[in-house]
């Protein structure tokens, strides 16, 4: 009886993986998923807080793989560069935000780990956990005085799926047509100093 149910449970998760796999060839392609609608500095003495909002439209798969009891990666970089005349420009500041969405199916709720600092918030929807993770609000980046004063700096921010930390499973989708790159545009603005 046992191996049965072992049989029938191994199966049951066989067949939700093909779902998963299927769903996302259909969806694959059809739009972007992730937009950076603004991004922008503001400071609180010299430290520079960042405020950031994202339209995200998660595929279909996505929303399997979170029901199946996935924890998918989120994230958002942050880059801070300097202008350069004649070569790649340099990166002087690099930060990744890192998230995990999940559901627990046990407490029909939904679960936002913050990686960086391990906290956990719950959420009794999917939209309502995606909405806390697409308003940045007052997130401390860095002092400003850290910038030289004789160069000129600009900023940039994309979000999306962090493949890096991709579950097995779904990196292994791969091979099924399945897209988890999936990250918004850099979106660019530049960096003003107080009474510049």
């Amino acid at each position: 009886m046992i191996a049965v149910r072992s049989c029938k449970r191994h199966w049951a998760g066989l067949a939700a993986l093909l779902l998963l796999f299927a769903v996302s060839a259909s969806s694959a392609g059809d739009g972007d998923p992730f937009v950076v609608r603004s991004a922008e500095f503001t400071l609180d003495q010299s430290l520079m807080m960042l405020d950031l909002a994202i339209d995200s439209d998660i595929p279909d798969y996505i929303s399997i793989a979170i029901g199946q009891g996935f924890s998918v990666p989120i994230m958002f970089e942050v880059e801070i560069r300097a202008h350069k005349r004649f070569w790649i420009d340099d990166r002087v500041v690099s930060l990744k935000q890192q998230y995990l969405l999940h559901h627990q199916p046990m407490l029909d709720s939904y679960v936002v780990i913050d990686v960086n600092n391990s906290e956990r918030r719950y959420f009794g929807d999917r939209d309502a956990a995606l909405r806390f993770i697409e308003v940045v609000y007052n997130y401390p980046l860095l002092n400003i005085d850290n910038l030289a004063h004789d160069r000129e700096f600009y900023a940039r921010v994309r979000f999306g799926i962090d493949t890096d930390e991709l579950p097995l499973p779904l990196k292994s989708s791969s091979l099924w047509d399945n897209d988890w790159d999936l990250k918004s545009d850099w979106y660019e603005w530049e960096i003003e100093r107080p009474g510049s």
